[in-house]
Protein backbone atom coordinates (compact mmCIF):
# COMPACT_ATOMS: atom_id res chain seq x y z
CA UNK A 1 0.00 0.00 0.00
CA UNK A 2 1.15 3.63 -0.66
CA UNK A 3 1.89 5.89 2.11
CA UNK A 4 -2.04 7.50 1.41
CA UNK A 5 -3.40 4.24 0.89
CA UNK A 6 -2.21 3.15 4.70
CA UNK A 7 -3.56 7.12 6.07
CA UNK A 8 -6.86 6.40 5.34
CA UNK A 9 -7.18 2.95 6.28
CA UNK A 10 -5.76 4.38 9.82
CA UNK A 11 -7.98 6.71 9.55
CA UNK A 12 -10.77 4.51 8.80
CA UNK A 13 -10.41 2.35 12.06
CA UNK A 14 -10.56 5.21 13.99
CA UNK A 15 -13.54 7.37 12.92
CA UNK A 16 -15.47 3.29 12.76
CA UNK A 17 -14.62 4.33 16.48
CA UNK A 18 -16.29 7.42 16.47
CA UNK A 19 -13.84 9.78 16.03
CA UNK A 20 -14.92 13.23 14.43
CA UNK A 21 -12.41 14.00 11.65
CA UNK A 22 -10.94 17.63 12.69
CA UNK A 23 -7.63 19.65 11.14
CA UNK A 24 -5.75 21.01 14.07
CA UNK A 25 -4.44 24.72 13.82
CA UNK A 26 -0.96 24.11 12.26
CA UNK A 27 0.91 27.19 14.22
CA UNK A 28 0.84 27.64 18.25
CA UNK A 29 2.12 29.75 20.51
CA UNK A 30 5.80 28.72 21.38
CA UNK A 31 4.91 28.64 24.63
CA UNK A 32 2.76 26.04 24.92
CA UNK A 33 4.46 23.16 23.54
CA UNK A 34 7.77 24.65 25.32
CA UNK A 35 5.97 24.00 28.73
CA UNK A 36 4.65 20.89 27.61
CA UNK A 37 7.70 18.79 25.62
CA UNK A 38 10.43 17.11 27.46
CA UNK A 39 13.98 18.78 26.66
CA UNK A 40 14.76 15.85 24.17
CA UNK A 41 11.43 17.03 22.12
CA UNK A 42 12.51 20.89 22.84
CA UNK A 43 15.51 20.49 20.57
CA UNK A 44 13.96 19.64 17.58
CA UNK A 45 11.20 21.85 17.64
CA UNK A 46 10.67 24.35 14.76
CA UNK A 47 10.51 28.01 16.03
CA UNK A 48 10.00 31.00 14.39
CA UNK A 49 9.00 34.54 15.14
CA UNK A 50 5.72 36.02 14.01
CA UNK A 51 5.06 39.58 12.96
CA UNK A 52 4.71 41.05 16.09
CA UNK A 53 8.19 39.53 17.39
CA UNK A 54 6.24 36.67 19.56
CA UNK A 55 7.65 33.28 19.30
CA UNK A 56 5.61 30.89 17.37
CA UNK A 57 6.16 27.01 16.67
CA UNK A 58 5.09 24.76 13.50
CA UNK A 59 2.64 21.86 15.75
CA UNK A 60 4.99 19.17 16.98
CA UNK A 61 2.51 16.78 17.31
CA UNK A 62 -1.30 16.96 17.00
CA UNK A 63 -2.56 15.95 20.45
CA UNK A 64 -1.76 19.85 21.34
CA UNK A 65 -3.69 21.79 18.44
CA UNK A 66 -6.57 19.40 19.21
CA UNK A 67 -6.30 19.53 23.11
CA UNK A 68 -6.59 23.39 22.86
CA UNK A 69 -9.34 23.89 20.50
CA UNK A 70 -11.44 21.24 22.70
CA UNK A 71 -10.22 23.44 25.83
CA UNK A 72 -12.15 26.38 24.32
CA UNK A 73 -15.20 24.41 23.50
CA UNK A 74 -15.10 23.47 26.87
CA UNK A 75 -14.83 27.25 28.14
CA UNK A 76 -17.33 28.17 25.15
CA UNK A 77 -19.76 26.01 27.76
CA UNK A 78 -19.67 22.36 25.66
CA UNK A 79 -19.19 19.89 28.52
CA UNK A 80 -20.43 16.96 26.90
CA UNK A 81 -17.36 14.08 25.89
CA UNK A 82 -16.09 13.95 22.75
CA UNK A 83 -13.80 11.65 20.15
CA UNK A 84 -11.75 13.49 17.74
CA UNK A 85 -9.95 11.84 14.59
CA UNK A 86 -7.50 13.46 12.27
CA UNK A 87 -4.99 12.61 9.58
CA UNK A 88 -2.56 15.79 9.60
CA UNK A 89 0.84 16.96 9.09
CA UNK A 90 3.45 17.63 12.58
CA UNK A 91 6.79 18.92 11.88
CA UNK A 92 9.87 18.24 14.32
CA UNK A 93 13.42 17.88 13.38
CA UNK A 94 14.39 14.40 12.87
CA UNK A 95 15.46 11.92 15.39
CA UNK A 96 16.70 8.99 12.50
CA UNK A 97 18.83 9.89 9.11
CA UNK A 98 15.96 8.24 7.06
CA UNK A 99 12.99 10.25 8.99
CA UNK A 100 11.42 13.56 7.82
CA UNK A 101 11.18 17.18 9.21
CA UNK A 102 7.43 17.12 7.81
CA UNK A 103 5.23 13.73 8.44
CA UNK A 104 1.49 12.57 8.84
CA UNK A 105 0.41 11.45 12.24
CA UNK A 106 -3.29 9.65 12.03
CA UNK A 107 -4.31 9.88 15.49
CA UNK A 108 -7.78 9.47 17.94
CA UNK A 109 -8.12 11.54 20.96
CA UNK A 110 -10.79 11.42 23.78
CA UNK A 111 -11.86 13.74 26.28
CA UNK A 112 -13.78 13.52 29.35
CA UNK A 113 -15.04 9.99 29.54
CA UNK A 114 -14.31 7.96 32.45
CA UNK A 115 -11.34 7.19 32.86
CA UNK A 116 -10.19 3.70 34.16
CA UNK A 117 -7.79 0.34 33.04
CA UNK A 118 -10.61 -0.37 30.30
CA UNK A 119 -10.40 2.77 28.85
CA UNK A 120 -6.90 2.62 28.25
CA UNK A 121 -7.04 -1.05 27.20
CA UNK A 122 -9.48 0.51 24.51
CA UNK A 123 -7.75 2.85 23.28
CA UNK A 124 -4.31 0.98 22.96
CA UNK A 125 -6.62 -2.19 20.85
CA UNK A 126 -8.12 0.56 18.84
CA UNK A 127 -4.39 2.11 18.09
CA UNK A 128 -2.74 -1.61 17.69
CA UNK A 129 -5.44 -2.10 15.66
CA UNK A 130 -5.26 0.20 13.02
CA UNK A 131 -1.08 -0.80 12.96
CA UNK A 132 -1.93 -4.20 11.95
CA UNK A 133 -5.04 -2.99 9.09
CA UNK A 134 -2.00 -1.16 7.80
CA UNK A 135 -0.04 -4.64 7.51
CA UNK A 136 2.30 -4.09 9.82
CA UNK A 137 3.00 -6.66 12.93
CA UNK A 138 4.40 -5.24 16.13
CA UNK A 139 7.85 -6.81 17.02
CA UNK A 140 7.28 -5.06 20.53
CA UNK A 141 5.48 -2.69 22.72
CA UNK A 142 6.93 -0.39 25.49
CA UNK A 143 4.28 0.85 28.26
CA UNK A 144 4.93 2.69 31.30
CA UNK A 145 2.60 4.49 33.71
CA UNK A 146 4.05 7.61 34.70
CA UNK A 147 1.92 7.45 37.89
CA UNK A 148 4.14 4.88 39.39
CA UNK A 149 7.38 6.45 40.50
CA UNK A 150 5.82 9.38 42.36
CA UNK A 151 3.33 7.02 44.41
CA UNK A 152 6.42 5.24 45.24
CA UNK A 153 8.45 8.73 45.75
CA UNK A 154 5.10 9.60 48.17
CA UNK A 155 5.41 6.15 49.72
CA UNK A 156 9.06 6.76 51.12
CA UNK A 157 7.35 9.77 53.01
CA UNK A 158 10.81 12.34 51.92
CA UNK A 159 10.67 15.62 52.45
CA UNK A 160 9.07 17.50 49.98
CA UNK A 161 11.10 19.51 48.56
CA UNK A 162 13.74 16.16 48.06
CA UNK A 163 10.10 14.39 46.66
CA UNK A 164 9.75 17.42 43.66
CA UNK A 165 13.48 17.06 43.09
CA UNK A 166 13.05 13.64 42.38
CA UNK A 167 10.02 14.09 40.48
CA UNK A 168 11.03 16.30 37.73
CA UNK A 169 14.41 14.74 37.33
CA UNK A 170 12.33 11.30 36.48
CA UNK A 171 10.87 13.20 33.32
CA UNK A 172 14.81 13.74 32.06
CA UNK A 173 16.72 10.94 30.27
CA UNK A 174 19.27 9.99 33.13
CA UNK A 175 17.73 12.61 35.94
CA UNK A 176 16.81 10.06 38.33
CA UNK A 177 20.81 8.57 38.26
CA UNK A 178 22.09 12.07 37.83
CA UNK A 179 20.14 13.05 41.77
CA UNK A 180 20.72 10.20 43.66
CA UNK A 181 24.64 10.74 42.33
CA UNK A 182 24.65 14.19 43.15
CA UNK A 183 22.31 14.17 46.38
CA UNK A 184 25.69 12.89 48.58
CA UNK A 185 27.57 15.56 47.08
CA UNK A 186 27.61 19.44 48.25
CA UNK A 187 27.15 22.18 45.43
CA UNK A 188 30.78 23.62 44.40
CA UNK A 189 31.44 26.74 46.09
CA UNK A 190 31.19 28.81 42.32
CA UNK A 191 27.63 26.99 41.97
CA UNK A 192 26.95 27.91 45.45
CA UNK A 193 27.93 31.60 44.70
CA UNK A 194 25.30 32.04 41.66
CA UNK A 195 22.81 30.56 43.35
CA UNK A 196 23.10 33.44 45.85
CA UNK A 197 23.86 36.09 43.41
CA UNK A 198 21.26 39.12 42.82
CA UNK A 199 20.54 37.72 39.31
CA UNK A 200 21.63 33.78 39.56
CA UNK A 201 20.55 33.32 36.05
CA UNK A 202 23.01 36.10 34.45
CA UNK A 203 25.21 34.86 37.30
CA UNK A 204 25.05 31.31 35.69
CA UNK A 205 25.50 32.60 32.29
CA UNK A 206 29.09 34.24 32.97
CA UNK A 207 30.12 31.07 35.11
CA UNK A 208 29.29 28.85 32.10
CA UNK A 209 30.59 31.27 29.02
CA UNK A 210 33.93 31.43 31.32
CA UNK A 211 34.13 27.34 31.14
CA UNK A 212 33.05 26.97 27.99
CA UNK A 213 30.55 25.13 28.65
CA UNK A 214 27.14 25.88 25.86
CA UNK A 215 23.82 25.32 27.20
CA UNK A 216 21.99 21.91 26.11
CA UNK A 217 18.87 19.91 26.37
CA UNK A 218 16.44 23.14 25.42
CA UNK A 219 16.92 24.16 28.85
CA UNK A 220 16.93 28.05 30.03
CA UNK A 221 19.14 29.32 32.73
CA UNK A 222 16.17 30.43 34.45
CA UNK A 223 15.53 26.93 34.22
CA UNK A 224 18.99 25.34 35.07
CA UNK A 225 18.58 27.79 38.04
CA UNK A 226 15.69 26.53 39.34
CA UNK A 227 16.88 22.84 38.88
CA UNK A 228 20.30 24.18 41.48
CA UNK A 229 18.33 26.08 43.79
CA UNK A 230 15.43 22.62 44.85
CA UNK A 231 18.97 20.32 44.71
CA UNK A 232 20.16 22.48 47.02
CA UNK A 233 17.36 22.45 49.28
CA UNK A 234 17.41 18.90 49.19
CA UNK A 235 21.11 18.80 50.63
CA UNK A 236 19.69 20.78 53.25
CA UNK A 237 16.60 18.83 53.81
CA UNK A 238 18.96 15.73 54.79
CA UNK A 239 19.67 14.16 50.90
CA UNK A 240 18.23 10.74 50.59
CA UNK A 241 19.07 8.07 52.90
CA UNK A 242 20.21 4.54 51.87
CA UNK A 243 17.05 2.83 52.23
CA UNK A 244 15.56 5.65 49.85
CA UNK A 245 18.13 5.20 47.66
CA UNK A 246 18.02 1.28 46.85
CA UNK A 247 14.20 2.04 46.56
CA UNK A 248 14.89 4.03 43.58
CA UNK A 249 17.73 2.09 41.72
CA UNK A 250 15.92 -0.89 42.29
CA UNK A 251 12.43 0.97 40.46
CA UNK A 252 14.48 2.52 38.07
CA UNK A 253 15.51 -1.14 36.89
CA UNK A 254 12.31 -2.85 36.38
CA UNK A 255 12.11 -3.62 32.82
CA UNK A 256 9.39 -6.94 32.45
CA UNK A 257 6.97 -8.66 30.76
CA UNK A 258 3.63 -6.79 30.79
CA UNK A 259 1.98 -9.41 32.55
CA UNK A 260 4.44 -9.68 35.33
CA UNK A 261 5.39 -5.69 36.19
CA UNK A 262 2.20 -5.46 38.83
CA UNK A 263 3.80 -8.50 40.74
CA UNK A 264 7.12 -7.17 40.38
CA UNK A 265 6.70 -3.77 41.63
CA UNK A 266 4.02 -5.29 44.45
CA UNK A 267 7.74 -7.64 45.69
CA UNK A 268 9.61 -4.33 45.70
CA UNK A 269 6.76 -2.40 47.66
CA UNK A 270 6.41 -5.34 50.34
CA UNK A 271 10.17 -5.63 50.38
CA UNK A 272 10.67 -1.96 51.89
CA UNK A 273 6.84 -1.69 53.51
CA UNK A 274 5.75 0.64 51.14
CA UNK A 275 2.59 0.35 51.35
CA UNK A 276 1.60 4.02 50.23
CA UNK A 277 2.40 2.38 46.58
CA UNK A 278 -0.31 -0.07 46.84
CA UNK A 279 -3.20 2.06 44.58
CA UNK A 280 -1.09 2.93 42.25
CA UNK A 281 -0.09 -0.96 41.41
CA UNK A 282 -3.23 -2.15 41.39
CA UNK A 283 -4.38 0.21 38.61
CA UNK A 284 -1.58 -0.84 36.86
CA UNK A 285 -2.23 -4.37 36.66
CA UNK A 286 -6.09 -4.09 35.79
CA UNK A 287 -5.23 -2.13 33.37
CA UNK A 288 -2.26 -4.66 32.14
CA UNK A 289 -4.65 -7.51 32.69
CA UNK A 290 -7.41 -5.33 30.25
CA UNK A 291 -4.59 -4.65 27.93
CA UNK A 292 -3.80 -8.50 27.49
CA UNK A 293 -7.46 -9.63 27.03
CA UNK A 294 -8.17 -6.83 24.26
CA UNK A 295 -4.36 -7.67 22.69
CA UNK A 296 -3.75 -11.28 23.09
CA UNK A 297 -0.28 -10.93 21.31
CA UNK A 298 0.95 -8.04 23.56
CA UNK A 299 1.45 -11.64 25.99
CA UNK A 300 4.64 -12.07 23.79
CA UNK A 301 4.84 -8.55 22.65
CA UNK A 302 4.71 -5.62 25.51
CA UNK A 303 6.94 -5.02 27.72
CA UNK A 304 6.75 -2.41 31.26
CA UNK A 305 9.87 -0.08 32.04
CA UNK A 306 9.39 2.03 35.14
CA UNK A 307 11.42 4.53 33.30
CA UNK A 308 9.82 4.68 30.45
CA UNK A 309 7.86 8.09 30.12
CA UNK A 310 6.95 9.75 26.86
CA UNK A 311 9.00 12.71 26.17
CA UNK A 312 5.91 15.11 25.91
CA UNK A 313 5.25 15.88 29.81
CA UNK A 314 1.83 16.48 29.48
CA UNK A 315 0.99 12.75 29.72
CA UNK A 316 0.67 12.16 33.36
CA UNK A 317 -0.14 8.29 33.20
CA UNK A 318 -0.17 5.23 30.78
CA UNK A 319 1.92 5.26 28.27
CA UNK A 320 3.01 3.38 25.31
CA UNK A 321 5.20 2.65 22.00
CA UNK A 322 4.29 0.17 19.47
CA UNK A 323 7.50 -1.16 17.36
CA UNK A 324 8.27 -2.70 14.12
CA UNK A 325 10.36 -4.73 12.41
CA UNK A 326 13.07 -2.90 10.32
CA UNK A 327 13.21 0.31 12.65
CA UNK A 328 15.15 1.77 15.13
CA UNK A 329 13.78 1.50 18.98
CA UNK A 330 13.38 5.79 18.14
CA UNK A 331 11.05 5.07 15.50
CA UNK A 332 7.96 3.39 16.89
CA UNK A 333 5.14 3.29 14.26
CA UNK A 334 2.49 4.02 17.25
CA UNK A 335 2.43 5.89 20.26
CA UNK A 336 0.07 7.39 22.83
CA UNK A 337 -1.07 7.55 26.15
CA UNK A 338 -3.19 9.27 29.29
CA UNK A 339 -3.44 13.40 29.96
CA UNK A 340 -5.86 13.92 32.04
CA UNK A 341 -4.40 17.40 33.41
CA UNK A 342 -3.67 18.51 29.97
CA UNK A 343 -7.26 20.23 29.55
CA UNK A 344 -6.79 22.22 32.98
CA UNK A 345 -3.42 22.89 32.02
CA UNK A 346 -3.83 25.04 28.81
CA UNK A 347 -7.41 26.46 30.15
CA UNK A 348 -5.26 27.48 33.13
CA UNK A 349 -7.90 25.56 35.32
CA UNK A 350 -10.75 27.19 34.06
CA UNK A 351 -11.97 23.83 32.89
CA UNK A 352 -11.36 20.38 32.82
CA UNK A 353 -11.58 16.85 31.58
CA UNK A 354 -9.74 13.67 31.03
CA UNK A 355 -7.90 13.04 27.93
CA UNK A 356 -6.57 9.80 26.29
CA UNK A 357 -5.47 9.23 22.39
CA UNK A 358 -2.65 7.81 20.37
CA UNK A 359 -1.18 8.03 16.62
CA UNK A 360 0.27 5.89 13.90
CA UNK A 361 2.86 7.07 11.47
CA UNK A 362 2.15 5.85 7.87
CA UNK A 363 5.58 6.81 6.53
CA UNK A 364 7.49 4.45 8.98
CA UNK A 365 4.87 1.86 8.35
CA UNK A 366 5.84 2.42 4.50
CA UNK A 367 9.21 1.24 5.47
CA UNK A 368 8.79 -1.51 7.22
CA UNK A 369 6.36 -3.11 4.80
CA UNK A 370 9.13 -2.44 1.99
CA UNK A 371 11.43 -4.07 3.82
CA UNK A 372 9.26 -7.43 4.82
CA UNK A 373 7.78 -7.41 1.08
Amino acid sequence: MTHDALVAVARAVFEAAGGTPIDPDYVLPADIPLELSGEAVRARLCVFPDHRGADMVMRPDLTLPVAQREAARREAGEASAKTYTYAARAFRQPVAPDDQLEFTQVGLERFGYEAGAEADAELFALIHRAVEACGVQPSGVIMGDLAIFPAFIDALGLPGVTADLLKRAFRQEGGVRAVLDAAARPLEQEVAAVLDAADPAGALGELLLARSIPLAGGRSLAEIVEGLQARRAAIEAGGLSQPARAVLMALREVDCPLAEAAGALSALAEAHELRGAGAAIEALGARADAVLARVPAAVRTARFRTGFGRRFTYYDGFVFEVLAPGLEPTQPVATGGRYDGLIAGLANRRVSATGVGGVVRPDRMVRVRKGVS
